[in-house]
């Protein structure tokens, strides 16, 4: 089987990933709305899943509806170990979780079901601690990297986790122009359209092997576009052979397509 991956939303209403690979399903944040939201996003998926890994405790990463939802499916949470005392001040919302099946992580590898995942820390707000993940699988006995990185406003020092992955998922926030004409002082936190394809460019030209796919996520629904994200992204690896590479947006409140990372 090859390795699968899918946005099952994204944005500042919620986001969530998932990927699946042979026997093993890994839930990559969970920010859903509602308990019914995350149980129809979910489905037929939270009898399957071997974890859910959470990059940092804001709620369109991390809800109290969607803990309640991990927990009555007993579902272990990946939450970072320093941040595990703010996750009860921040969504526990005065109702204690009996049943939390949490499993602290530090900067360093852990393994989920098949997946070995290796946090990397990515600058946002200074508040909360937030990570992008290296998840590594191995389907059909070859070794395929994903990289998913979102919620940080700068790449210096963090382009080398994208080198040599085979699908990426990065955070295209926001256009200059758009962000200009409504002002957000929060868009300083993420990544501008601009510096996304920047760092594309960065860490491609250090790869020996090219991604089959890239897709952009958490784009604002006021200070972006789709066409901007992609214009922008793609002119910036224009006249290099990135931008032969696939380049997905994640839709913002529904399901994507899966996209396959063969071997």
């Amino acid at each position: 089987m090859s390795l699968a991956f899918q946005s099952l939303c994204s944005g500042s209403s919620g986001n969530s990933l998932l990927l699946k690979s042979n026997g093993s399903t890994l839930l990559i944040d969970a920010g859903f709305p509602s308990m019914r939201a995350c149980r129809k996003a979910l489905g037929g998926i939270l009898s399957h899943l071997d974890g859910a890994v959470i990059s940092h405790l804001h709620t369109d990463h991390i809800q109290y509806s969607s803990l309640r939802v991990l927990e009555d499916s007993r579902i272990p949470i990946y939450v970072c170990e320093r941040e595990v005392p703010h996750l009860a001040a921040r969504h526990f919302h005065r109702f204690p979780f009996l049943d939390l099946k949490l499993r602290p992580f530090v900067a360093r590898p852990f393994q989920v079901g098949d997946f070995s995942i290796h946090p990397f820390r990515v600058p946002h707000d200074g508040v909360r601690q937030t990570f992008g993940f290296e998840v590594i699988a191995r389907p059909n006995g070859k070794r395929r990297k994903v990289v998913v990185a979102t919620d940080f406003w700068h790449w210096q020092g963090v382009s080398g986790w994208f080198e040599d992955a085979d699908f990426i998922y990065v955070e295209a926030n926001h256009d200059r122009e758009l962000l200009r004409a409504n002002p957000n002082p929060r868009s300083r936190f993420h990544l501008s359209n601009e510096n996304c394809g920047r760092l594309l460019r960065q860490a491609l030209g250090k790869s020996r092997n090219l991604p089959q796919a890239v897709m952009l996520g958490h784009l604002s629904e006021i200070r972006n576009r789709l066409n901007l994200a992609r214009e922008t992204v793609l002119g910036i690896l224009d006249g290099s052979p990135y931008r032969d590479i696939p380049l997905h947006i994640a839709p913002r409140y529904e399901p994507s397509a899966e996209i396959y990372i063969t071997g």
